[in-house]
């Protein structure tokens, strides 16, 4: 669970960056009640803005479930379920601006990369660079590459400049660009 909260931790400086330094409130807990675009959820403040207690509007925010790395939407939340949500506040209404369902499922963490240009292959394998620089992707024989739209698995050389995926990794170096060698991979866009 520590790997998984240092990785959305990292999103969230990620998001921070995305919305001008405006203070992110992040919370990690339980779905108490959906109504309409309205999530109220319980659990413990993961940031200084963060509240014990958040309701937010979740329309325009991207939903993953962290069990199949999937986007999701709203009517896959239900009551009691694991949850981690990321909101800014505006004009005093919580406004998410990422959802993440099933926080407790791996303990690992699960965030997306878009492969960049730079991708080199060798010895079985493919490292690529982000397209947005933070991270260095290595995907190897050890790694499943899913692609769900054709029910297949990849291999490291079908990966091309301009995919997506969600990627989960046990481990993110310290390094710039952060070293990602992911257990598991799940192609979002092609």
């Amino acid at each position: 669970m520590r790997k998984l909260i240092f990785a959305l931790l990292l999103v969230i400086s990620l998001l921070l960056t995305a919305y001008n330094h405006v203070d992110v409130g992040e919370t990690i807990g339980e779905v108490v009640s959906i109504d309409g675009n309205y999530l109220h959820v319980t659990g413990e403040a993961l940031t200084p803005a963060g509240k014990r207690n958040i309701v937010a509007n979740i329309q325009n925010a991207p939903i993953y479930d962290l069990i199949t790395g999937f986007p999701a939407c709203i009517s896959d939340i239900e009551p009691s379920m694991s949850i981690r949500i990321a909101y800014i506040q505006e004009g005093g209404k919580a406004m998410a601006i990422a959802v993440w369902l099933n926080c407790d499922y791996e303990d690992s963490a699960a965030f997306t990369v878009v492969v960049s240009d730079n991708i080199q292959y060798a010895n079985g394998s493919a490292v690529f660079l982000s397209a947005d620089g933070k991270y260095r992707v290595t995907l190897c024989h050890k790694t499943s590459i899913i692609d769900p739209y054709m029910g297949e698995l990849l291999t490291p050389h079908d990966i091309v400049p301009g995919m997506e995926f969600f990627i989960w990794v046990d481990m993110i170096t310290a390094s710039s660009p952060s070293q990602v060698y992911p257990s598991k991979v799940v192609l979002i866009d092609d």
